[in-house]
């Protein structure tokens, strides 16, 4: 089976008995969700994503390979969009909450800036991960 041939985003499961070690072209990685009972993750050739458990491999491919720009970006629009939208709520949420912090405080506060960029960051801290938390797919 060719790399390409394996299906986006569905999950293949291969016994270590069939397959022992991966090929030389896969590189152990960080960048992906950790599944619980897995070893490690390597990432490879088309964008294939496998985590390594003690008697399986569970491989898929992704859209986009997050170890380059392009496929960065790929990645976070089809194969992890709950990171994008996440960043976007944050800024948004940061700026609005920081903004209507400093208009209300401007007039009664001599460090309205620094009171507003403190409600901005915790805004955009919290709706962030909210963000995230609501739409990350398990």
């Amino acid at each position: 089976m060719k790399y390409s041939d394996f299906p986006v985003h569905k999950n293949i499961v291969i016994s270590k008995n069939n397959l022992p070690r991966l090929p030389k072209e896969f590189e152990r990685t960080v960048l992906g969700y950790p599944k619980e009972g897995s070893i490690a993750q390597y990432r490879g050739p088309n964008a294939t994503h496998v985590h390594e458990y003690v008697t399986h491999w569970r491989v898929h491919r992704d859209i986009g390979d997050p170890r380059t720009l392009e496929g960065a970006i790929l990645h976070l629009i089809y194969d992890a969009p709950e990171i994008a939208l996440s960043i976007a709520v944050a800024g948004i949420s940061g700026t609005v909450v920081g903004k209507t912090a400093y208009e209300l405080r401007k007039d009664d506060s001599n460090d309205a800036v620094t009171e507003a960029i403190i409600a901005g960051g915790i805004a955009s801290v919290f709706f962030g991960l909210l963000t995230f938390l609501l739409l990350r797919r398990k």
